[in-house]
């Protein structure tokens, strides 16, 4: 059995769905619902370039809780997403987003971490993954 050096960034994104900024929550949610494997939604504008991130698990505790389910569901999703979340582009080396994984907050330290090409989405990349390329 062979196994293959990931050096790049390109080798670990992981498709993960995309909703446009002018989605509302409900909308958001069935999304979710369809790809439920996914740990995230990236919210993006209609040129594809991302604006934000959910993680799903916290978004649907946030869907079932104790917030009105009417008001939540009306809810535009730029309301809820992660407006500033981890992005980098596809050609940063590993050690770069490592570190950049590393140095976020402890509540987002498990966030999924955006990749662009050229400023567009392209998917996203687990920390999880990160670790076990570099171990």
């Amino acid at each position: 059995m062979t196994t293959a050096i990931i050096n790049d960034l390109a080798g670990l994104i992981r498709t993960e769905p995309a909703v446009y900024a002018a989605r509302t929550c409900r909308e958001t949610l069935r999304v979710m619902f369809q790809h439920p494997e996914a740990k995230s939604i990236v919210v993006c504008n209609a040129a594809n370039e991302p604006l934000g991130l959910l993680m799903s698990e916290r978004f649907f505790l946030r869907a079932t809780g104790r917030m009105g389910a009417d008001s939540f569901y009306g809810e535009p999703i730029l309301k809820l997403m992660n407006k500033a979340p981890l992005m980098l582009d596809i050609e940063a080396p590993l050690e770069t987003v490592m570190a950049a994984a590393t140095d976020r907050p402890d509540e987002s330290k498990d966030d999924c971490i955006i990749v662009t090409r050229n400023g567009k989405y392209a998917g996203v990349a687990y920390p999880s993954d990160l670790l076990r390329c570099l171990q």
